[in-house]
């Protein structure tokens, strides 16, 4: 269990794992990835405490949430951006999903992200909601990557047939705290599931990555309506 924990740490974020891991360590991992998002969580809660202007302490927040997954996700949707975007065949588009440069969709995307990521979390400065919000997330993906088509060898081949019924436990206290920023978080992840479903035929890891960076900001943006709403 211990090197499934270690496993998931080291596929979603930059903390150092001292252990030599294996495949099967990799796809048992997923039933942790709500708790590597926990940890991420406690960052932006801890930030949170400190006595800075708001704008500058949501982007700090928003630094913390990238740089400490390697901006692993962020790279996902940017790749992601530029293949699922555009009128182009099929083809073109699963060329593109391999090309490490990034085009115009990616730029604008990425733009409108942090920008929306950083006004989300100056809105949502509730320190239980930040600490959960980063597990539902990487939680979200998962029922997706085990329904839909894989678009080949990768990262998010090694993963799935994981025991995902365990994630969904862990990422439990989220819905039944949040359930409008919940129900967001797992719309955007269907709707980009969906997207890539449609005009890829499956998902990989780059569509995994921006499962969970959409997932994340829907929270962020459901919790400011849910609030504004005064549910």
């Amino acid at each position: 269990m211990l090197r499934a924990l270690l496993a998931a740490f080291s596929l979603l974020s930059v903390l150092p794992v001292p252990v030599p891991l294996q495949a099967e360590d990799f796809r048992r991992g997923v039933a942790f990835f709500p708790l590597v998002g926990y940890a991420l969580g406690a960052s932006l809660a801890l930030l949170a405490l400190l006595p800075l202007p708001p704008g500058l302490l949501a982007a700090l927040q928003a630094a913390s949430l990238l740089g400490l997954t390697g901006f692993l996700h962020l790279d996902g949707l940017l790749d992601a951006a530029d293949a699922l975007l555009g009128h182009r065949p099929r083809e073109e588009r699963l060329r593109i999903l391999k090309d490490p440069h990034l085009g115009p969709f990616a730029f604008g995307v990425g733009g409108l992200y942090l920008l929306l990521l950083w006004q989300a979390l100056g809105a949502g400065q509730d320190p239980l909601f930040l600490l959960l919000f980063p597990g539902f997330a990487r939680f979200a993906c998962l029922p997706f990557l085990h329904r839909y088509p894989l678009l080949g060898p990768g990262m998010a081949a090694a993963i799935r047939g994981g025991p995902w019924g365990l994630a969904l436990l862990l990422a439990l206290p989220f819905p039944l705290l949040f359930p409008l920023p919940a129900l967001s978080a797992l719309l955007a992840a269907f709707l980009v599931a969906r997207l890539a479903l449609a005009r890829l035929g499956g998902v990989n890891g780059d569509i995994l990555g921006a499962m969970i960076a959409l997932a994340e900001l829907s929270s962020l943006l459901g919790y400011a309506l849910w609030k504004s709403l005064g549910v």
